[in-house]
C-alpha cells in the first residue's frame, strides 16, 4: 500500500527527504511540467497503479461481453437510464438539484423545443458524448465546452459568476469544504490560469504518458487550477467522461460521477491531500483513488447487467408460455419487459410501435388484455399513457 508523503512527514522524518527524492527521482517515474503549490508534480509508476490498470482493462472486456448478450432496447434503455442517473449525480454534488423527469423531458426533444431550458446544454452533451468529437488543444476549448455545458445553469442561478477573464476569471476563488471552511484556493491571475491549463492540456495530449493516466492526472490539475468562479466541477468531470468513452465502453462514461458521488468523502480527501504541501506534489495516491472509483464503476456495471439479464431470461419464458402461439403479442410482452428491467419509465403505445413495426390496433387490444390480467403498471405522461410490466404478477402467474 503507498504511503503519502504527509504522513512519512510525521511517522519517520528522518528518512522524509530521502523517500520524496528517491521517488521523485526513480526510473518509474513520471515528471511533469506543473506545479502544485511550489513543488514539481510527479507520478510513481509503482505495482499498484499498473495492477489497477489491468484491473480495468479486464473488467472493460468483461462489460462488453455482457452488453453484446443484451437485445438492443434493453441495452438502450439502459444507457439511457445511465445517462439520467450521471447527469442527476454531477448536479448534485455541486448541489444543484435536477429531477428525472426534466432529464427525461430534454432526451425527448429531438427538435430542439426546450433549447435554453434549465439543463439543455449539459443534458445534450451527455447524449452525444459518444457521437461528436471535441478537441483539447487549448485554452479557448475549454471555455468552448463550459459555455455549452453550464453557462446558462452558472447564469440563471448568479450572474456575477460569469467568467469575466478574456478565458477565465479574472478575481480570486476559493474552495470550501461542506462546512464552509476554505479547502483551497485556485490558481491567480488570469495570465497564471491560462499558463497552467496550457501545461495541464499539454500533459493530456502526450502520448508519452500513458492515457489512463493522463485522464486522472488532468482532473485533478483542472480542479487545482479551479479556472471558473462555478461549475468547474460538472466540466472536469463531463471531460473525464467523454475522455474514458475514447478508451472504455461507453456505459463507463455514463458512471463516474454516480461512484464519486457514492465516494464522495473520499473524492474530496485525495484533492486535500494531493494539495497538502507535504506531499510534495506527488500525485500517485490520487491516481490510486481514481482509478478505484473507474474499478467501482465497472464492477457495479457489470454486477447490475448480470442480475438484469437473469431476470430477462426468467421473465421473457413466462411472457412467451402466457402469449402461447401469438408472436405479436409476446413480442410486445418482450419489449415491456425490458423496459421494466433497463429502462427509467414507462413505454407509450406510440414507442411501441417504432420498435415493434406492430400496428396500433393490435398493441392496443394485447396491452388491453394484459391490462385485464393484472400484469400492467399504467403511469400518465400529459395524456399520455405509459406502459411497464408488473413483473411481481406475471411471476406470480407462472404458479
Amino acid at each position: 500500500m503507498y504511503k503519502l508523503l504527509s504522513s512519512i512527514f510525521y511517522s519517520n522524518n528522518d528518512k522524509y527527504e530521502e523517500i520524496y527524492l528517491n521517488r521523485y527521482s526513480s526510473e518509474s517515474t513520471y515528471r511533469f511540467d506543473f506545479r502544485i503549490n511550489k513543488n514539481n508534480a510527479f507520478l510513481l509508476i509503482n505495482h499498484q497503479i499498473l495492477q489497477l490498470i489491468e484491473r480495468i482493462m479486464e473488467l472493460n472486456c468483461e462489460l462488453s461481453l455482457k452488453m453484446n448478450k443484451l437485445p438492443e432496447i434493453a441495452l438502450n434503455q439502459y444507457a439511457k437510464k445511465c445517462l439520467v442517473d450521471e447527469v442527476r449525480m454531477t448536479n448534485e454534488i455541486e448541489g444543484v438539484h435536477s429531477t428525472r423527469k426534466e432529464i427525461n423531458d430534454i432526451l425527448k426533444d429531438k427538435l430542439g423545443s426546450k433549447k435554453g431550458t434549465r439543463l439543455y446544454g449539459l443534458v445534450k452533451k451527455y447524449e452525444l458524448l459518444t457521437k461528436e468529437d471535441i478537441n483539447f488543444d487549448k485554452c479557448e476549448d475549454i471555455r468552448n465546452l463550459y459555455d455549452k455545458l453550464v453557462l446558462q445553469e452558472i447564469l440563471d442561478d448568479d450572474s456575477e459568476n460569469e467568467p469575466d477573464g478574456k478565458i477565465f476569471r479574472k478575481e480570486k476563488v476559493y474552495v470550501q469544504n461542506p462546512s464552509g471552511k476554505i479547502i483551497h484556493t485556485g490558481i491567480y491571475p488570469e495570465e497564471k490560469i491560462t499558463t497552467d491549463m496550457s501545461k495541464a492540456l499539454d500533459i493530456l495530449n502526450n502520448d508519452d504518458y500513458n492515457f489512463m493516466i493522463r485522464i486522472a492526472i488532468f482532473h485533478y490539475i483542472f480542479g487545482y487550477i479551479h479556472p471558473f468562479y462555478d461549475g468547474n466541477g460538472r466540466v472536469s468531470r463531463f471531460i473525464s467522461s467523454y475522455l474514458l468513452s475514447k478508451k472504455l465502453q461507453y456505459l463507463v462514461s455514463y458512471r463516474l460521477s454516480y461512484t464519486i458521488k457514492q465516494n464522495i468523502n473520499s473524492y474530496y480527501k485525495s484533492f486535500k491531500q494531493t494539495n497538502d504541501d507535504k506531499n510534495k506534489g506527488d500525485l500517485t495516491m490520487f491516481v490510486i483513488k481514481f482509478f478505484d472509483v473507474l474499478v467501482k464503476s465497472l464492477e457495479d456495471l457489470c454486477e447490475s447487467l448480470d442480475e438484469k439479464y437473469n431476470k430477462l431470461n426468467y421473465f421473457s419464458k413466462i411472457g412467451e408460455k402466457l402469449c402461447k402461439e401469438d408472436n405479436k403479442k409476446y413480442k410486445l410482452v418482450f419489449i415491456l419487459i425490458q423496459n421494466t428491467l433497463f429502462g427509467d419509465s414507462g413505454i407509450s403505445v406510440d414507442e411501441l410501435h417504432e420498435i415493434s413495426k406492430i400496428g396500433e390496433s393490435k398493441i392496443r387490444m394485447s396491452l388491453k388484455e394484459l391490462e385485464e390480467c393484472n400484469l400492467l403498471y399504467i403511469t400518465k405522461d400529459g395524456r399520455k399513457k405509459l406502459y411497464d410490466i408488473n413483473l411481481n404478477n406475471l411471476s406470480e402467474s407462472n404458479n
